[in-house]
């Protein structure tokens, strides 16, 4: 099977940002996903995939909330490489980035960011090396006029790669035959 195939399927690019419910002096964790979709108009649901293993995946599943920043086209490199290769585990990765808080204290990145949204989960799937979250989505803000990231052009445009734990994840190879 030739899995470079799912390539060609439209995504965007969005920063997921949690926070650890310890309370206190709150700790954040932040990954890059390209699994953000609306479910429903009414109310707005959308869902999630986030790998498992993942730091925010564990303060998701503590808190049941999470923010999506949006991703634009004029996002650094630098950003991508933070959220999307380091774990929040070994990086304060907000603290190293311009950001501000929605309205139940989740970060949100405001630069390089067309919006964010606030979302409540009311719902989740477990899918092998990920969970998928139903979001109902609380706060929504528009912050840019800039035209959103999609996945194509992050890879075929600035020549980005994809972490091992990424659900689109696909070994560098011209096909993969999978049993």
């Amino acid at each position: 099977m030739d899995v470079t195939a799912l390539f060609n399927l439209s995504y965007g690019l969005y920063v997921i940002g949690a926070k650890d419910g310890t309370g206190g002096a709150e700790k954040f964790a932040g990954c890059i996903v390209n699994t953000v979709t609306q479910s429903t108009a009414d109310p707005v649901t959308l869902t999630v995939c986030i790998n498992n293993s993942s730091c925010t995946n564990a303060c998701i599943k503590k808190t049941k909330e999470f923010s999506v920043s949006i991703l634009s086209m004029q996002t650094k490199q630098a950003i991508i490489s933070l959220f999307g290769f380091r774990s929040s585990r070994d990086a304060d990765k907000f603290a190293q980035t311009p950001h501000s808080l929605t309205p139940s204290g989740l970060p949100y990145l405001t630069e390089g960011a067309t919006g964010y949204l606030q979302c409540h989960v009311i719902g989740s799937v477990d899918d092998y090396t990920h969970t998928i979250f139903v979001a109902r989505v609380q706060e929504a803000e528009n912050l840019s006029k800039e035209p959103p990231m999609t996945y194509a052009y992050y890879h075929n445009i600035l020549k980005g790669k994809t972490p091992k734990g990424a659900s689109s994840y696909a070994a560098e190879k011209d096909s993969v035959h999978i049993s």
